[in-house]
């Protein structure tokens, strides 16, 4: 479910999305298609409170450095649609204390509206729905003892966001790729142990290499 920040986040930018493919003048397409591989650092804009035992703290995920590829196609110079997959490895504190491990893996559509392309720049904005899927939840050998389990499963869910892009040309056929996205989602345990959502509402900020054709 999207969050009030969501909403506001996702507003502000899907704003600035239509005033800029609102502004957008024709541009001559040299590159229908795009591979890449980037780096990611996935930091977390949300946490939750919660009791484990008798003691009420913060549950909260770590930031954390993780890898994607993805293509895209673009059917006309201002119009480009994007898939994506990322994968992370997370940790998950409570009170500041780390208390289990996961994967995350989002795998991410975009509708990308290409709005300032001169000379060496590529900027392009555009909203995101991802489905993101959770590995087991593992948690350190102290907490499995406290509870009695070593790990459960989460569940995935699907998100929703935004993003801001710059490919920067190195030649006809490289480009280095950078940006920031914003999904909307959170990780609910399974069974026995889960008491809620943990809110994770990351930020992602990539940078890596591409092959334009």
């Amino acid at each position: 479910m999207l969050t009030n920040r969501g909403r506001v986040v996702f507003g502000v930018l899907f704003a600035a999305l239509v005033l800029a493919v609102a502004a957008t003048s024709a541009i001559a397409q040299e590159n229908r298609f795009k591979v890449y591989v980037a780096a990611g650092f996935l930091s977390p804009l949300d946490s939750s409170d919660a009791e484990l035992g008798e003691q009420v703290d913060k549950f909260e995920v770590r930031d954390e450095i993780g890898f994607g590829v993805g293509f895209e196609w673009r059917p006309n110079p201002v119009l480009g649609l994007e898939l994506d997959y990322f994968g992370a490895s997370q940790d998950i504190e409570f009170g500041g204390a780390r208390i289990a491990e996961t994967d995350v893996a989002p795998l991410t559509l975009a509708v990308n509206f290409h709005f300032a392309r001169k000379h060496r720049f590529d900027v392009y904005v555009g909203p995101l729905v991802s489905y993101v899927s959770w590995g087991e939840i593992e948690f350190t050998p102290e907490i499995a003892a406290a509870i009695g389990q070593s790990s459960v499963s989460a569940e995935s869910e699907t998100a929703v966001g935004a993003q801001i892009g710059v490919d920067i040309t190195v030649n006809s056929r490289f480009a280095i790729v950078t940006g920031v996205r914003y999904l909307d989602f959170s990780i609910t345990p399974e069974g026995a142990t889960a008491t809620g959502s943990l809110g994770v509402d990351p930020l992602i900020v990539r940078v890596g290499a591409a092959w334009r054709w």
